[in-house]
């Protein structure tokens, strides 16, 4: 009766040693699996300098912030006025000076798309927002600076604009398009205004 127990717990070993082997491989896929989700993080290309897109891009970053998500903000092109402090002419060449001129000075200068009428439609929606209480873009800027979204500029863009990195609002990182990506690729949220 023994004899025939040693076969049976020998087959039974060899199965049991299949199954420990297979449950680890599924632990490596489960793992490799992991390791390919997106974080739960907004990712935002801010490609347009408009009053309207601008405000839109911060209230969804902030409200992200406030949901205990990662938020990454990336302007580019026109969208790099948003986080400029200033104009600067001096050590700019001509065509420079042309793009510093065109482009608003700060945040609180952004035009709106539809709604423009040389600079007076953006300060009614500001003034409209404060009176119901709604965040101004530049309150809602420093509201993602306090909930630690990462503001980031685009180097090609700041290099097209000739815009030098003490142009930017304090806390603003210059970055290339390839981190962002890098950054975008990783999130469950990647959106573009």
């Amino acid at each position: 009766m023994q004899a025939a127990a040693v076969p049976a717990d020998a087959a039974l070993a060899t199965r049991l040693a299949c199954l420990e082997a297979e449950v680890e491989r599924l632990r490596g896929q489960v793992a490799d699996v992991q390791e390919r989700l997106p974080e739960r993080r907004l990712s935002l290309c801010v490609v347009s300098g408009e009053f309207e897109k601008v405000t839109t891009a911060l209230m969804l970053a902030n409200m992200a912030a406030a949901l205990d998500m990662k938020v990454t903000l990336f302007f580019a092109f026109w969208g790099v006025q948003a986080v400029t402090a200033g104009r600067r002419f001096r050590g700019k060449n001509t065509v420079e000076r042309a793009l510093t001129l065109m482009r608003r000075p700060d945040i609180e200068a952004l035009s709106s798309h539809r709604f423009n009428f040389g600079g007076l439609g953006p300060a009614v929606f500001t003034r409209l927002m404060k009176h119901k209480g709604i965040a101004t873009p530049a309150e809602l800027l420093e509201t993602a600076r306090a909930l630690g979204v990462e503001l980031q500029a685009c180097t090609t863009s700041m290099e097209v604009f000739g815009l030098r990195a003490d142009e930017l609002v304090p806390g603003v990182a210059s970055c290339g398009a390839a981190q962002f990506l890098d950054v975008a690729g990783r999130s469950s949220v990647s959106l573009m205004l």
